[in-house]
């Protein structure tokens, strides 16, 4: 394990050489956070804000980080492992309706039925690009 907020970088550098990209994200945590719904402040919980189309207005600049542009949209993510995931992520998972799987759906359904379902989601309109980040 590790911070996760360096994705920021190599996912933004893959969409934009591959504008259609879609991402799966694989970690215990959602890192969706905003700055008014984290707990800590971290901004190692806020990547994923920081990347989505959609939760733009929810995110300050930051000096040294004005590179960073919204890209992906919601339905191009999809989470697989998360297991603790704070009350204003679970808030931003249902708004947006991103799709996700949780340990205890891995441990149900079994890790080759949840790619499915993934690969299904997000290909669902077109063969494309998919950038895994862990």
């Amino acid at each position: 394990g590790g911070d996760h907020s360096l994705a920021i970088g190599s996912v933004s550098g893959h969409a934009q050489q591959c504008p259609d990209l879609c991402v799966i994200w694989v970690d215990a945590h959602a890192d969706i956070n905003t700055p008014t719904t984290s707990p800590s402040g971290n901004l190692h919980g806020q990547p994923v804000a920081f990347m989505l189309k959609e939760l733009q207005d929810k995110m300050p600049a930051i000096p040294g980080f004005s590179w960073t542009k919204p890209f992906l949209s919601s339905r191009d993510l999809v989470y697989i492992g998360l297991r603790d995931v704070d009350p204003g992520e679970r808030h931003i998972l249902k708004d947006l309706g991103i799709q996700y799987f949780t340990m205890r759906n891995i441990d149900r359904l079994g890790i080759q039925r949840v790619m499915e379902v993934t690969l299904d989601h997000l290909m669902a309109r077109k063969q494309r690009p998919i950038h895994l980040s862990f």
